[in-house]
């Protein structure tokens, strides 16, 4: 049974990993956990569990994508820019690595505003809205899956 619950504790902890790197799902590891201790040690029955846990799951998709677009769009910044700082956290760490996940929004979000003709100092202003937007957003995922992980507790000891 400890092996069981080794895999669920590192399942947990990688899904922490997911915050700073999107190419890694925090979200499902999490489940994965969960599922685990469901199949492996004792089944979570109560649909108001998985159902609760399916909101959270939503709610930190939601906030990933939503963050940081919307922070570029209350600096002035344009849908495109809002695309562009989602797809900048996508694409980022895969060409640059851990730190794609900061400087790829951030740098596409002044590319297309700049390309929109949007002057430089603007620009930067609204770059630098995408990165607070990354912050909160990830703030937020790590309270959210805290949250998740808490409820599963209680659960689990209930």
């Amino acid at each position: 049974m400890l092996i069981w619950w080794i895999l669920i504790i590192l399942s947990f902890l990688i899904s922490f990993i997911g915050i700073v790197m999107p190419v890694i799902p925090g979200v499902p590891f999490i489940w994965l956990g969960f599922a685990i201790y469901h199949y492996a040690i004792s089944p979570l029955v109560g649909w108001q569990f998985w159902l609760t846990m399916l909101l959270f799951s939503a709610l930190i998709f939601i906030v990933d994508f939503v963050a940081s677009g919307s922070w570029v769009k209350k600096r002035g910044g344009s849908r495109q820019g809002a695309w562009a700082a989602v797809l900048g956290m996508i694409i980022g760490p895969l060409l640059i690595g851990p730190l794609g996940v900061i400087i790829g929004p951030f740098v596409l979000v002044i590319t297309v505003e700049m390309m929109r003709g949007v002057q430089f100092k603007k620009a930067i202003q609204i770059g630098t809205a995408s990165l607070i937007g990354l912050l909160g957003g990830s703030i937020a995922k790590v309270i959210l899956q805290m949250v998740m992980i808490v409820l599963f507790i209680f659960r689990v000891i209930d």
